[in-house]
């Protein structure tokens, strides 16, 4: 091409260069993390700051990237350049022999790579371009990427190579979607016309070989600059991305807490589902892997790491070693394969057998297809919960999303895919979570409900010793109507307790009538030697408010005998309140007897000091009904003094928590 022929604006930077938004990948994440370095208060929403606060980035880039489109169109503006190619079974080949001329070179349009088992050398020619070459000092090429590339130029009186191919070391690249472009000066060609380039593809492109160029200034339009078209092709990979790392996050911390194990393997499938789909994002994390051969193989065995992790996953989410046995020998017969596949692929990875790390790959897709579609047939057809429905639908949405990923090359039906099955998967095993709380619960409440029954009728045969041994003394006093009637009050009791035996818990009418009818028995016991008063808060509703069955007879009982019995002089009260403070339901029962203090001395006097059974029995029965750590069911026991420190009786406060 002559000098006058040429494209000004394809090679000079625009004009309204300074005008242009620059928008780059390393200052996109710096400025995130930067908004957010103070902010450690809770990792999990510190994640969806950042992530939301880059999608806000994204979508504002997206409106400003609006005013400048009608330039991008220029400045990126590149020539392609005709060349030709030789297809060679044998790579060791070498370039001498291509230079000689022993080699014939093919020209084809519309030629498309379809062999991944060949060598293919190509020529790119300049003859048309040498003037214009002569314009600038720098230029930019920009070829079809291979997977392993040598491209070979002048260099003096000696012909040098440098490797350019994805899987050779790359240079760091600041942009998030295009190649950095292979730099050269117009005295490398070879032969003052040429460059070569040896390379080898080990998946075929389905889009036509091309080779183009642009002044090594106007390369930083791809490098640096993102276009309207250019947001909306890497926008879904950082959502992606960003969606991918609040679940690990979640789910890990979910982990950590329960000790699950589908938990784990769960956040490891979307962490190599992440890795593995997002590789090709210019972030600091993949830039790092992509520096070194190690880390290469680490994001291309990551999709084998998926399918481990996902069968891992089902393994302990369905609980197929009990539920479906010979699902489960059919799961661990892959994941033995898999396994193999690994340590097989990463012999063949690092000796440089490249076409077979390729063929590994799609074996295991193969492997991983078949698996798919046979246990999500099994499982329908012998479905034993709710939970395949989650499995069986998120693994064919996640399956369809990779066939379409593997016949068309375009990630993002995975992607799709992926993110559909992540939002079954985690609604799964929410809906797992709430079946194995509710028979947590289910559980607790039946051993509960044991223990209570068997805690009450520890306090059954207490109060029955002590009602009939109150008979028999009134008897041996041959006080034959005390002992009828007192008879007669303590069987209308026994019948209101049996009558009530099958309940844990009673209205707080019922146990105010039982408590009544207590009261009398031992009103009749003791010669009506003291008075009981029970006031009742207007706010309660006594006839709905539920306490636990024979709650306040030991605290009665004990007022009765230790403090009040055990008095000498004065009036014997015995008081009940009934009232509401906040979402406690508080119950008082106060005396006016001698106190603890010195009941105790009496009791060690007449060598009968034990704890009371009843009072014991009833402060377990509580604390069983406590429904939380926070809101506790207790009793507190107060001793009463006088101005001049002398015991003027006990209260006992209890508080039950019933909103």
């Amino acid at each position: 091409m002559s000098q006058n022929q040429s494209n000004p604006p394809m090679f000079t930077p625009s004009k309204n260069d300074h005008q242009t938004l620059q928008f780059n990948s390393k200052s996109i994440i710096q400025i995130v993390l930067e908004r957010f370095k103070r902010q450690k208060d809770n990792f999990i929403l510190e994640l969806i700051r950042k992530k939301l606060l880059i999608l806000i980035l994204f979508l504002l880039s997206n409106t400003s990237f609006q005013l400048f489109a009608q330039i991008d169109t220029l400045d990126r503006q590149t020539k392609e350049l005709p060349y030709s190619y030789y297809i060679s079974e044998d790579p060791e080949i070498d370039f001498e022999n291509i230079i000689k001329g022993h080699y014939i070179f093919k020209t084809n349009d519309d030629w498309r790579i379809d062999d991944i088992y060949a060598t293919y050398w190509i020529r790119i020619d300049f003859i048309n371009e040498l003037d214009t070459l002569e314009t600038q000092k720098e230029w930019c090429l920009r070829p079809t990427t291979f997977s392993l590339a040598t491209l070979y130029f002048q260099n003096l009186d000696s012909i040098e190579q440098k490797p350019i191919g994805t899987y050779n070391k790359p240079k760091p690249n600041n942009s998030l979607l295009y190649a950095q472009g292979i730099p050269f000066k117009k005295d490398q060609l070879i032969n003052g016309r040429y460059l070569y380039i040896k390379g080898v593809r080990f998946v075929s492109i389905p889009k036509r070989v091309r080779f183009r160029y642009l002044s090594n200034y106007s390369n930083r339009f791809y490098t640096d600059y993102y276009t309207n078209s250019d947001i909306k092709k890497f926008l879904p990979d950082h959502v992606y991305f960003g969606a991918c790392l609040i679940i690990i996050s979640t789910f890990m911390l979910i982990f950590l807490n329960a000790k699950r194990l589908e938990f784990l393997y769960y956040s490891l499938f979307v962490f190599f589902s992440m890795i593995y789909l997002t590789r090709r994002l210019n972030l600091e994390f993949y830039m790092t892997l992509r520096e070194s051969l190690i880390g290469l193989w680490f994001l291309a065995i990551s999709q084998i790491l998926i399918n481990l992790m996902y069968l891992n996953f089902a393994i302990n989410y369905l609980n197929t070693k009990l539920q479906y046995p010979k699902l489960h020998k059919f799961i661990q017969l892959t994941i033995i394969i898999l396994v193999a596949l690994i340590f097989l692929d990463t012999w063949v990875y690092f000796n440089g057998m490249y076409q077979m790390h390729d063929t590994l790959q799609n074996f295991q897709r193969i492997l991983m297809t078949v698996f798919g579609l046979s246990s999500m047939i099994y499982l329908i057809f012998k479905t034993k919960d709710r939970l395949v429905i989650f499995i069986v639908l998120g693994s064919f949405i996640f399956l369809a999303g990779a066939l379409g990923f593997l016949f068309t090359n375009d990630r993002h039906y995975m992607m799709t895919g992926s993110l559909i099955e992540f939002i079954i998967f985690s609604l799964g095993l929410a809906y797992k979570i709430k079946l194995q709380y509710e028979a947590k619960l289910t559980l607790q409440e039946e051993v509960s409900l044991k223990e209570i029954s068997a805690l009450r009728a520890q306090m059954n045969p207490h109060f029955i010793f002590n009602s009939l041994s109150s008979i028999q003394n009134l008897i041996l006093k041959n006080d034959r109507p005390a002992a009828l009637k007192y008879l007669t009050q303590f069987g209308k009791l026994a019948r209101n307790v049996l009558e009530s035996s099958n309940e844990a818990v009673v209205t707080l009418s019922e146990e105010i009538a039982l408590l009544k009818s207590y009261l009398e028995l031992e009103s009749l016991r003791f010669d009506n030697a003291f008075e009981y008063t029970i006031e009742l808060d207007e706010n309660l509703d006594a006839g709905s408010l539920e306490i636990p069955l024979m709650l306040i007879q030991p605290f009665a009982e004990n007022a009765i005998i230790h403090g009040l019995v055990g008095k000498k002089e004065g009036l014997k009260k015995l008081m009940f309140r009934f009232k509401k403070e906040g979402p406690f339901t508080i119950i008082e029962i106060e005396d006016n007897g001698v106190g603890r203090v010195v009941s105790r001395i009496h009791a060690e006097a007449s060598k009968k000091q034990r704890k009371s059974r009843g009072m014991e029995i009833t402060e377990k029965r509580l604390k069983m009904f406590n429904q939380n750590k926070v809101n506790q069911n207790k009793v507190e026991i107060v001793d009463k003094y006088d101005a001049y420190g002398n015991a003027t009786g006990t209260k006992v406060i209890i508080q039950i928590f019933n909103p």
